[in-house]
């Protein structure tokens, strides 16, 4: 009795001496507390020193990335040479240039056929340009001071009409340099209609005071020609490019042309027949002054916009006398 009664004593005192969490977890005061019942206590992180705490923070590190590679710049294209010629703002001089352009009435297209357009020009040999340049400013200068005060007089002077009858009179008398070259051209459906032109001219025009053949289709289409086209036709190149006092731009096959035009144009026959020197500028005056004012407004028009006016009124007269080879056709 006293052994079962100590055995219960050491039994309770085990139960009071066992932690809390082993009996809440075993449900029960018997329950035997092993080793692996016991929780890790971890070890608390030391406090963070005040340095710490004086220490900016690090914003996080990026991997370094390589810059992006500068664009390639694209080599501008080349200007054409139209382009260039009209760089410069309508209605005011080329800069540089040193010319004025005088202001002057608008010019349909087709009136720009003695200079044409220079956009796509063969290429011609200019082996003297410092000497074209000065004649060409030497011209320049003369046609602003002189040609064209004396076309405005003029054009002031006689009326329309009469102008109109003194061109219709001296292009009848070139008869014998256009048909001439028909011929040599070998245009001898040209020719023959050329012959047919002057002749309803002289006699149903007065002389050629009329223009009559324009009442005729056939007789009013009939192409111009001169000797420096048919010389371009026999396949004799440009040369070198000339420009000569007064009459402007040339090249060496047409330089050789204006002489062929000369000698069989009437109006060169009076000097040479022996006519005294009144009668001789009385004719031929007429004739050089006739074309001036449309000359001139088809020389403005061509220099206005141009960054460099020689070589526009170069190119222009290289490219419109390649036209005038090209044309012609046999009818």
């Amino acid at each position: 009795m006293m052994v079962r009664t100590f055995v219960a004593l050491l039994a309770f005192a085990a139960a009071c001496q066992a932690p809390a969490s082993a009996q809440s977890s075993s449900g029960g005061l018997f329950h035997v507390f092993t080793p692996r019942d016991a929780v890790p206590i971890s070890t608390p992180a030391p406090p963070a020193s005040s340095r710490d705490f004086d220490k900016p923070p690090q914003p996080p590190r990026k991997k370094p990335t390589k810059p992006p590679a500068p664009p390639q710049k694209s080599k501008p294209s080349k200007p054409s040479t139209a382009a260039k010629q009209t760089a410069q703002e309508p209605g005011k001089p080329a800069s540089g240039s040193g010319l004025k352009s005088s202001s002057a009435r608008p010019v349909a297209d087709d009136e720009l056929d003695d200079l044409g357009t220079y956009g796509d020009v063969p290429s011609v040999a200019d082996p003297i340009e410092p000497v074209n340049r000065g004649l060409f400013w030497f011209n320049h200068q003369l046609y602003n001071f002189v040609v064209r005060p004396v076309s405005k007089v003029y054009t002031t002077v006689l009326p329309k009409p009469v102008r109109r009858a003194v061109h219709n009179v001296y292009e009848n008398v070139e008869y014998p340099v256009r048909v001439t070259n028909h011929l040599l051209q070998g245009e001898f459906r040209n020719a023959d209609l050329e012959t047919r032109k002057f002749a309803v001219n002289t006699v149903g025009g007065v002389g050629g005071i009329l223009k009559v053949s324009d009442r005729y289709p056939s007789l009013a289409g009939v192409p111009r020609a001169d000797t420096g086209q048919t010389l371009g036709k026999w396949g004799i190149g440009h040369g070198p490019y000339i420009v000569l006092p007064v009459l402007g731009p040339r090249s060496t096959r047409d330089t050789v042309g204006l002489v062929g035009d000369a000698a069989l144009n009437p109006v060169t026959w009076i000097p040479i027949a022996g006519a005294g020197p009144a009668i001789a500028v009385s004719i031929s005056t007429p004739n050089t002054v006739r074309n001036t004012q449309n000359r001139l407004d088809i020389y403005d028009a061509a220099i206005r916009d141009a960054i460099d006016p020689y070589v526009a009124i170069r190119s222009g007269y290289i490219q419109s006398r390649e036209q005038v080879v090209r044309r012609s056709p046999a009818r």
